[in-house]
């Protein structure tokens, strides 16, 4: 095909696909949106307990569903969605009358959302999708333009409650309802680590004190426990957070009140998993010299980070480098952080007194980064 006019070079096929790229995105909420409806109707828990060899016909799936036969079609568009999306698998078969149906079956992304432990034992990482596709979230995202345009608020979550309140300040005063989801997000998206734990072992070589900051329900700190047992670890976070959680005190783990920005407990290693990204540069700098003071004064010792892959540009990984991008988003809009190149944590760590660091892949698009004094 040529040009559209003698003023152009771009082709009508280049500005077809253009069209055709546009409108994906547009409605790309749409995927988000279904893999929501299945994580909320138990869809993957199902097909697991209910379904021959781990697959399930549309017509059984329906009725484990308890739906009416009128949705039939309907929850069919669904999963075929899902089944695009790689979170199901979908083949032809035939029921008892020898007519031909669809037949759904489980993928290692659907797996990853089996509750009670059905998934080896790891924890399902459905509540962090809900905690994440929360409508105050999502509304967030909504108010990026109108936030873009003014000075303040800090973030567009601010923007997307009626009170104006920060993320922290929303979930602190909401714990029974977006609290209680996030709390339990958090935990499901720590739970997805406990398959590769003892593959750091050397890690934790000669470390006997740990504090874990921020770490809420102290889940990261059991995991470590049933790893390490040599261990003694404290959770060190905000007071509704340890109310919460402070009768799970164990004789080798504690909840201790505090706040990071002010100091750190001393420990021989200083834990931070999925903190530091959703802060700032200049918090993250303030936070970890207020670590540098508590290792040093435990005669060394170093921080550990478990959070989102660095970002690499050169990483000829596209899935891996689109989901660290999303991440970057979902933090300037709920909070104040961002995803990091290794440069910009060297350079963090540099001025927060720190010498060097240890970049090790972990599990997905989670990294373990060792800073040392």
């Amino acid at each position: 095909m040529g040009s559209i006019n003698d003023n152009t070079i771009t082709t009508t096929q280049e500005l077809s696909q253009g069209y055709v790229n546009l409108y994906k995105h547009m409605l790309s909420y749409a995927s988000s949106m279904a893999l929501k409806s299945a994580v909320e109707l138990g869809i993957p828990d199902i097909i697991f307990t209910k379904g021959k060899a781990q697959t399930i016909s549309l017509h059984e799936l329906v009725s484990a569903l308890q739906i009416p036969p009128s949705r039939t079609n309907f929850l069919r568009r669904v999963m075929r969605v899902l089944v695009h999306s790689g979170i199901f698998t979908n083949e032809k078969g035939y029921n008892d009358d020898k007519e031909e149906e669809e037949v759904y079956g489980l993928t290692p992304s659907s797996k990853l959302l089996l509750t009670g432990g059905k998934n080896n034992g790891v924890p399902s990482v459905g509540p962090y999708v809900l905690a994440v596709l929360e409508p105050v979230t999502v509304t967030a995202f909504g108010s990026i333009g109108n936030w873009l345009k003014k000075e303040s608020p800090t973030t567009p979550f601010h923007l997307a409650n009626d009170e104006g309140l920060s993320l922290y300040e929303y979930w602190g005063k909401n714990t029974d309802g977006f609290g209680d989801r996030l709390n339990e997000g958090m935990e499901s998206d720590s739970g997805v680590l406990k398959f590769v734990l003892k593959d750091f072992k050397s890690v934790f070589e000669g470390i006997t004190t740990l504090v874990d900051v921020g770490g809420n329900t102290g889940l990261m700190c059991k995991m470590l426990l049933e790893a390490f047992p040599h261990l003694q670890c404290s959770v060190y976070d905000l007071a509704y957070a340890v109310d919460a959680n402070s009768h799970n005190n164990t004789q080798n783990l504690k909840f201790i009140e505090g706040d990071m920005f002010q100091t750190v407990p001393q420990a021989d290693a200083i834990l931070f998993k999925c903190v530091l990204s959703g802060c700032s540069d200049e918090e993250c700098t303030k936070i970890l010299k207020n670590c540098r003071d508590a290792i040093s004064r435990n005669g060394g010792g170093k921080v550990l980070i478990i959070d989102n892959n660095v970002i690499n540009s050169k990483t000829e990984d596209h899935l891996a480098m689109e989901t660290l991008l999303y991440f970057d988003m979902l933090m300037m809009t709920a909070l104040t952080g961002r995803e990091r190149t290794k440069k910009d944590w060297e350079k963090i760590f540099f001025e927060a007194g720190f010498s060097s660091c240890k970049i090790t892949p972990m599990f997905g698009v989670k990294t373990l980064i060792e800073v040392f004094p």
